[in-house]
């Protein structure tokens, strides 16, 4: 018998012969939009499902490193992106119990080394880019789309979709699954490897820029805790991240934050630490998780990107930039491979490698960044040491 589900409707367009001619992209997040955008542009018709019923990123800046920008660029879309976000100065790391500078390093030099920017932008400015550019690109973005299973179809794949009452069924010759850490794409695989909590939450608000704040990305280290600062929204405000140590995981994926358990875990920093704090009205909390190795991102014409493959912890500030590289480098294997199923493992083969190394690093920082006694002084001599030089440390990243 046929199945019910009615087929949404998808706009015909003619393609030159390629591994794919069309896409379904689970999961409008930076790495499912950029992924259209990506797939769109080399010629794909990208169908985008969302399970929220609005684009709505709220109290999170993120760190867009040289190897994102670069891809931005490429896209044509720096120019836009610098209307909305702000090219800091500087890195600076200090103490963060007597707020002294541990090192610093201008971002300037690392700007010319990389042929890109550093920049710092609140995620809700740079998803709404994506989406726009998304949709200029031609590809359909719907919202309020609850997966309910992927299926094979006629030669390619679909995506079941609960739409509130109704169930629509979107075809195309590739999936991909860019639907977060908690992903469904990759339940739906069989891939059963869980997100392991790193027993860390991050407490994230933004408040009024301070006057004669300069426009730094600060990091303040500690004993089981550190702080992160930064201009967003084009200076206008200030980015908070405080991390701090908890053995319990949070239910939620995001919820209200305790100021409390903030002030409480900082209440010996610095005073500038403090009055920062202080001068948030509320605090949003995220549980930090990442995802071990996966033994396989994807099955035939499915995989998987960004967080739903490797989710990171955010000690590399690595997270929406490794999902910006996913999406130029699914494109690229895409149109390079005459097989959409070849073509998909030959993207997975690329990234697995480079993902899973950044992801060891994310958590070795997020120890070195807690460290106390005897271990912090030498972390504090090497940082010294390296002074300028700190950013090139991770120039196999910046420049890849």
């Amino acid at each position: 018998m046929a199945d019910p589900i009615p087929f949404a409707p998808v706009p015909f367009r003619p393609q030159p012969v390629r591994a794919a001619r069309s896409a379904v992209v689970v999961g409008a997040g930076i790495g499912g939009l950029a992924a259209a955008i990506a797939l769109a542009r080399a010629g794909l018709t990208v169908q985008v499902v969302e399970q929220a019923k609005k684009l709505k990123e709220v109290g999170a800046g993120l760190q867009l490193t040289p190897n994102a920008t670069r891809i931005l660029r490429d896209f044509g879309l720096l120019k836009r992106l610098e209307q909305v976000a702000v090219a800091p100065r500087s890195l600076d790391v200090r103490d963060g119990r007597s707020g002294a500078t541990i090192t610093r390093a201008h971002y300037g030099p690392a700007v010319t080394r990389y042929g890109a920017p550093f920049l710092v932008v609140h995620r809700a400015d740079l998803q709404n880019l994506l989406a726009d550019a998304a949709r200029e690109a031609g590809a359909i973005l719907t919202l309020g789309s609850d997966l309910t299973a992927v299926e094979p179809s006629f030669g390619g794949v679909r995506a079941v979709v609960k739409q509130g009452d109704t169930l629509l069924a979107h075809g195309a010759d590739i999936l991909v699954g860019a639907d977060g850490v908690r992903s469904a794409v990759r339940a739906h695989l069989g891939v059963k490897d869980p997100p392991v909590f790193a027993q860390r939450l991050a407490y994230r608000a933004t408040v009024p820029v301070p006057a004669r704040h300069p426009p730094d990305v600060r990091l303040y280290l500690g004993r089981d805790a550190h702080l992160v600062v930064y201009p967003v929204k084009g200076g206008e405000v200030l980015n908070l991240v405080a991390i701090v140590k908890q053995t319990e995981p949070v239910a939620r994926w995001s919820a209200p934050g305790d100021s409390a358990a903030v002030h409480a875990a900082f209440a010996s920093w610095t005073g500038e630490v403090r009055a920062l704090l202080e001068s948030a009205s509320h605090f949003l909390c995220w549980g930090l998780y990442d995802i071990d190795p996966l033994p396989r991102w994807g099955s035939g014409r499915v995989t998987l990107l960004g967080d739903a493959a490797h989710a990171m912890l955010p000690f590399l500030a690595q997270g929406a930039a490794q999902a910006i590289e996913d999406a130029a480098s699914l494109a690229g294997a895409l149109t390079r491979e005459g097989d959409a199923a070849a073509a998909l493992r030959a993207y997975e083969s690329e990234r697995r490698g480079r993902t899973a190394r950044i992801q060891g690093e994310a958590r070795r920082n997020g120890m070195i960044y807690h460290l106390s006694g005897a271990p912090r002084i030498a972390r504090d001599l090497v940082l010294r040491r390296q002074g300028p030089a700190l950013l090139d440390r991770y120039g196999w990243i910046y420049g890849a």
